[in-house]
């Protein structure tokens, strides 16, 4: 319990300290009308904002986490903004192209200040293993997608993740699809 606090409130310090992505990584262009944010705001998986509503905990170490996971939504969805539609690209590094364990290790480095490593192998033992279940904001989730080829995404919250795919890109895709959740491997907590 102790550990868990420790880590939540060097969260709620990094937070409060304005963690933000570094220039070296430009806002990609959108179009006027697109609202990236509304997609997973409108979508049917449980959020931040009803879980907390469900709780009637009223310590101040639940709204230090509860502060953390929502600030952490907040990242991700603009990593979301900033990435979104980069084309996937094998040992890819920026908005030309990237891949999926290079475009986690990038946002939990920009966004958050965590370094992890670039291979999702080696992704796979970071942080602390965690239930498919218990699942949340701020989660690599991994999935085993051929023989020998593995996926990693970061959970947006319990329902959908954030991930470079080889088909779309950048984007946001629902962790009940039946494509990923008969992928599903592990989950690791890294936040």
């Amino acid at each position: 319990m102790r550990k868990v606090l420790v880590i939540f409130m060097i969260g709620g310090f990094a937070v409060a300290c304005g963690v933000v992505p570094r220039s070296s990584h430009p806002p990609a262009v959108t179009g006027g009308n697109e609202n990236p944010a509304q997609a997973v705001e409108n979508s049917s998986s449980p959020s931040v904002e009803e879980d907390t509503a469900t709780s009637d905990q009223s310590s101040s170490n639940t709204a230090i986490a509860v502060s953390s996971l929502d600030e952490a939504k907040a990242s991700l969805i603009q990593a979301y903004r900033d990435w979104k539609g980069t084309p996937y690209l094998l040992g890819g590094t920026s908005q030309e192209g990237v891949d999926c364990s290079r475009f986690v290790n990038i946002v939990l480095d920009d966004y958050f200040g965590i370094d992890v490593p670039t291979n999702t192998k080696e992704q796979l033992n970071v942080g602390s293993k965690i239930r498919r279940a218990a699942v949340r904001t701020g989660d690599l989730v991994f999935f085993k997608t051929g023989r020998k080829t593995l996926h990693v995404g970061i959970a947006v919250n319990s329902g959908e993740f954030l991930h470079a795919s080889t088909s779309s890109g950048v984007m946001i895709s629902k962790l009940g699809k039946s494509y990923w959740r008969n992928r599903f491997l592990a989950a690791r907590r890294v936040l």
